[in-house]
């Protein structure tokens, strides 16, 4: 379910970011991401929303990921190597799931991950992670 459409852009307050790749909400501790459909995630793309988020929350404010997986596009797992550096504001991910094909790309994602990542069949599931998050506190 996309964000928007859902009963939780009613209840959280954000601002919305559209970027040639997707989209992204911006709440007070996490943001939500849907990239287009038929993208390729790349370094590039994750520099561009890393300067939008930094220029938006600031360089130390630690925030939370979620990846709102409603369109089909590709990621380089690599990626996640970069979140063990210490300039990387995101403490922690979840990925939203809902195609089986999906599931199984988190599940590589997930061993490459230096941070905690948790892969959730729905929006709500992985919105309530991420709040319950203690470094989110």
């Amino acid at each position: 379910m996309y964000f928007e459409a859902s009963p939780f852009s009613n209840s959280l307050t954000y601002d919305k970011v559209v970027l040639d790749f997707g989209s992204y909400y911006l709440c007070d501790d996490f943001f939500i991401m849907e990239v287009n459909e038929g993208e390729h995630f790349n370094w590039d793309k994750l520099n561009k929303l890393l300067d939008s988020l930094r220029s938006y929350y600031g360089t130390s404010k630690p925030l939370a990921y979620i990846a709102n997986r409603v369109n089909a596009y590709s990621i380089d797992p690599v990626l996640w190597s970069y979140f063990d550096k210490d300039d990387s504001i995101l403490i922690a991910a979840a990925i939203v799931s809902y195609r089986d094909s999906t599931y199984l790309s988190a599940n590589i994602e997930k061993q490459m991950a230096s941070i905690p990542l948790k892969r959730a069949h729905s929006l709500g599931e992985a919105i309530n992670w991420v709040q319950q998050l203690h470094e989110l506190s």
